[in-house]
This record gives C-alpha cells, structure tokens and sequence, in this order.
C-alpha cells in the first residue's frame, strides 16, 4: 500500500483526477454492460424453461393420449375387453376365439391360426397403419402374429418380460425382420370370464404417429426434442440414426440430459436444456436450444453498451482537463498561501468566499488557523510565565511542609508528659485522651505512604472515636461494620477521619453528642464502597447542591493551587485525592434527608496489598 501512495505522488493532481475519472467511468460502463449481460441472460434462460416445459409437457400428454387410446382401442377389439373398461359380455366372434385360445390349453388349429392372423391385420389395415406388428402370446410361451408364423428372435425385449398385470412400454429398438425403428407396448389380456390374466399383446408400433406428434412443435431455428427412456437410450431424435442407441453412445454423451434447467457447453457453444418426465412411460422429453439462439436481445445491448462506452470514453478525455483546471485553482492559491505561511509570514490573508464549496472551506480553515497560531503563540508566552510562578510556589510549599515536621516532636514529648501525670494522678480518662490523641497526631504527621490499607486506617479512626466517646460520655454512639475480608484492601491515607470528623462536626455537636455514626463497608463489581453515615439533622437542599458543585468543580481543577485555597481536611480535599489517585470515577458522593441523617459513600477501587502494584 504504500507503495502504491508513493507511486501516486509522482503525479499531479490533474493527472490523477483524469486517470480516476477514466478509470470510474470505465468501471462503470462495464458493471452496467456486465449487470445487463446477466440480467438478460437469466431472464432469456428463464423464459426458455417456461417455454420449454410447457412444450414438453404438451408433448407428453399427446403421446401418453395416443398410447392409452391405441392400448384400449386394439386390446377391446383384438382380445376382449378389459376389466377396466365396458362390459365382460358381448365379445366379438373373433375376440371370443381369441379368449377360448388364450384360456384353452387345447392346440390351436391351423383354420382357427388364420382367423386370427387375419384379425390381427384386419384391425391394423382397419384401424392403425402405423402398427408394425401385433402379436399375441400365451404364458406358455406359444405366440400368434400378423406377421404370420415368424421366428422371433430369443433377444427380443418383449420376448423376455415376465408376465405382469401392467402395461409396459418398450423405447424404440429395431424390429425383427424388417429392421425398422419400433416401439412395443406390451398389454395384459385378461379372461372375459373371471378377469385372469391369460397371456399378452404386444403391439409393435412404428416411428410414424410419433415422428408426427414431435415433428409439429419447433422451438427455435436449431432447437430440437428428444425422448430419452429411463434406461437412457434415445426412443426419438430429428436424426433417426440415432434411434434406440445408449446416450452414451451418441453425441449427445456430451450433455447431462437428466439435469433440468441448466445451462451446458458442448464443443464453443452454450445450450439450454430442460425436459419434463411422463407418468406413463417415464420418459424424459427433453428440450435443447444454443443459447446463441435464444440471446438476440443480449446482442442488442451489449452492441449498445459498446457504443455508450465509446462516446463516454471520448467526453472523459476532452472535458476532464477543462474540469481538472476549473477544480484546481483554487488549489494552487492555497499552495502560495502555504509557502508563504511556511516561511514565517503569518500576517499573510486567504482569500475565501462563502458556500459549500469544500476548497473554499478548507482556504477558510486555513485562515481560522493562521489567526488560531498567532493566537496559541502568544498564549504560550503566558504559560510559559505561569508555569515558572508555579513552580516557585510549590517549592514554598515543600519548604513548609519540611519546617512543619519540626514542631510535632515537642507536641509528642507534650503529650507523653500528660500522659505520665495522668497515670500519677490516676486520672484514666486524660491518659486514654492523651494517649489517643498521640497516636493520631503520629499517623497524621506521616507523608509517606500514600496508600495504606483500610485495617490501618480504621485503627487510626478508631482512635480519633475514642476521644470523641471520652468527650460525649455515654450519649454518643459509634459503630464499625467492616468485613475482614476488606481489611487488608487499599486505600488512600487519611480517607476516613475526615469524614468522620465532618460527620461530628455537623451532625453531633449540634445534638450536644446525641447522635449515631456508623462506617461499613461493601463491594460493588471490582469496586468498594465505604460509607459514613449519621443520624443528624442532614443537610439544606441548597447547601447540599453547592457542596455537590464544589466536589464537581475540584475533580475538574487538578492543581495543587485549587485544593491549598479549600478546607484542607473537609470533604474537598478527600474527594481531590482520591480523584488524583483513581481516575474520576472515583471519589466522594454525598446524599442526605432532612432531620434523619447524611450519608457519605467513598467509592475505590477494590485492590488488595498483596496483588501486584500496578
């Protein structure tokens, strides 16, 4: 790819734009002429295949029509009636000779032979002249023809069917002797008396009635129909040369004629080929077109699209590059601008005129920058000025912070001197007070480490309830609900005791000590929650809205300057460390309810000491 970006700037944008509307229009103009090549074919295909069924359907009705009627029409006249049709009464003389033939087991006599040989004929000259042959046989084998007394071949298919009550037709084979194209039919005939099947006729019937029905329904110029038997010999073919052969024995070998609805290539061409089945024979009618032959409206569009192409390919070239100039204008006075700008003369004007266009835009964009820049340079200036003045300011800081760790040494020796006169004078109270309040001045004076775990932070909080329970004697109340579990999870130190002393300061001292406070502790997800809650007075709406703003605007003001200016040990401050030290997801939420209490949650991350340090 990116070579192909660095080959590309080689070239100029006019270049560039005439080689890509080539290239789009070309596109363009083949997807179409693509598009309509598909859509005409499936649409030709498609209407081929309704065309097609629809005529090999009609064909196979006429043909099963002219079997079934040839079938009942020769078997009533010849062997009596069946038991599907008519009456069993009232045959003709020479069905009844027949009949006495077939259900007798007596030898037939040479006068009673002729009279049904004549018969035979009789109704072929009579009825049918297509018939090649009829031929009646007992299920002893013994066999009367109209051909007279002529030795059949042992292969003959008719010969070698098992008696069956069913009509069987046999596909187009040569006929013995005279070597013609026939097709059998081979029918059950059944006793007038008890409606047994006593033997069969067999009608050898000629190519004629068929080649007539096919030869009257064309479909295109070169479109032909073909009967393929289920065995897959061909039964009907315009060549005739054709007839009775294996598919696989003719050229037809080339195609799939049991596959409906396709499209298959034979030698260079293309043909479409569908057929439908007969329910009587099971033969297969099938139609084959060139689809060459079928696609005259295909031509016609792709000749169009030829045309369209030609014409479009000679406007791109000759108004491309008067377009290309048009576009390129305004571009180039923005490559001046540019230089010009890159050499250092930002009081440089752009040019640009209202509207939609995207140059336009971009030479206003461009200006806004200019101004934008000089503007960014001379606030960099004040920064730069800023960031010095801060800089000093944090040293200041460090350098109290340094002398303030000097005087907790003398509060501490203090303390312990309380402490010892305490326990002299035998004063518990103000040795637990000073011992507590030692305690907790130790922890408080500790910078390091930030984080601590909620065990020690508890410890400490509980020291700070001591001397607040000294304090209010018996009227005050302070209960820790914290699961061990969370004891050993990490926190930031000196996240509680200002919350609790908040809660003293605003909801105790005003009960003079009547009052509950309560800390528990719950995780929520990956986070833990720790909540101070008190049963005091609660907090005006108003008020709680401006501290809720105040906690707002110190996560937004992350500089030590913002939090030295507030209430170092109120809720300000934990709520500022805690967002400095866990995102701003973190931190301090207050609700409360008035004359029933406050509740502030303190939300962390829940991290044990003993995971990894991030």
């Amino acid at each position: 790819m990116n070579r192909i970006k660095r080959f590309m700037y080689r070239y100029s944008i006019k270049q560039k734009m005439i080689v890509a509307f080539l290239t789009v229009s070309l596109l363009g103009v083949i997807t179409i002429a693509l598009s309509a090549h598909i859509y005409y074919t499936r649409a030709t295909t498609q209407d081929f295949y309704n065309i097609a069924r629809s005529s090999s359907a009609s064909l196979n009705n006429q043909i099963d029509r002219y079997f079934n009627q040839l079938i009942r029409s020769t078997s009533v006249t010849i062997a009596g009636p069946l038991p599907s049709i008519g009456h069993a009464s009232n045959p003709n003389q020479e069905a009844g000779l027949i009949q006495e033939w077939l259900t007798g087991s007596a030898p037939l006599s040479l006068a009673n032979r002729t009279i049904i040989e004549d018969t035979l004929r009789r109704h072929i000259a009579i009825n049918y002249s297509e018939i090649e042959s009829l031929v009646l046989m007992k299920e002893n084998g013994e066999i009367i023809s109209s051909n007279g007394q002529v030795e059949y071949r042992p292969d003959e298919p008719w010969l070698r069917l098992p008696f069956t009550k069913n009509t069987v037709v046999i596909p187009t084979y040569d006929s013995y002797p005279y070597k013609v194209p026939i097709i059998s039919l081979v029918v059950p005939v059944f006793s007038t008396e008890n409606t047994r099947m006593v033997g069969r006729l067999v009608i050898n019937l000629s190519m004629a009635e068929v080649n007539e029905i096919m030869g009257k329904t064309k479909i295109g110029k070169t479109g032909t129909f073909i009967i393929v038997s289920s065995s897959d010999t061909v039964v009907y073919h315009p060549n005739s040369s054709l007839l009775g052969r294996s598919i696989s024995m003719t050229p037809l070998n080339d195609f799939h004629l049991n596959e409906p609805d396709t499209m298959q290539e034979s030698g260079k061409f293309d043909y479409l080929i569908t057929f439908t089945r007969s329910e009587f024979t099971d033969w297969r009618i099938v139609a084959v077109v060139p689809l060459q032959e079928m696609a005259t409206g295909l031509n016609v569009a792709t000749k169009s699209m030829l045309i369209v192409l030609l014409f479009l390919f000679i406007f791109v070239i000759l108004v491309v590059p008067i377009l290309t100039k048009l576009l390129m204008e305004p571009v180039i006075r923005l490559k001046k601008v540019m230089n010009e700008v890159e050499r250092g003369n930002l009081g440089i004007h752009v040019e640009f005129h209202p509207g939609k266009d995207e140059l336009q835009s971009l030479n206003r964009s461009f200006s806004q920058m200019i101004d934008r820049l000089n503007t960014l340079i001379d606030d960099v200036y004040r920064y730069q000025l800023r960031e010095m003045q801060l800089e000093v300011k944090q040293k200041d800081a460090m350098i109290k912070a340094l002398q303030g760790q000097i005087n907790p040494h003398f509060l501490y020796n203090t303390l312990e001197i309380i402490r010892s006169i305490a326990f002299l004078e035998e004063i518990p109270k103000i040795e637990r007070i000073a011992v507590s309040l030692g305690s907790f001045f130790r922890y408080t004076a500790k910078l390091e480490p930030l984080e601590v775990t909620l065990r020690e932070e508890i410890n400490h909080l509980s020291k700070y309830l001591e001397i607040i329970d000294i304090r209010y004697k018996q009227n005050f109340v302070s209960k820790i609900y914290v699961n061990e579990k969370f004891m050993e999870a990490r926190v930031v130190k000196l996240s509680l005791q200002p919350i609790v002393e908040n809660a003293v300061k605003y909801a105790v001292e005003p009960m003079n000590g009547n009052a509950n406070v309560l800390v528990s502790a719950f995780d929520e997800g990956t986070d833990l929650i720790l909540e101070v809650a008190d049963n005091g007075p609660g907090i005006p709406r108003d008020k709680l809205e401006a501290l809720r703003n105040s906690l707002a605007q110190v996560a937004e003001h992350q500089t030590a300057g913002y939090y030295a200016a507030r209430d170092s040990l109120g809720l300000a401050n934990v709520h500022a460390r805690l967002v400095l030290q866990y995102g701003e997801r973190y931190g301090i939420r207050i609700e409360s309810f008035s004359d029933r209490g406050t509740v502030v949650a303190i939300r962390i991350p829940f991290k044990l000491f003993s995971d990894t340090n991030e």
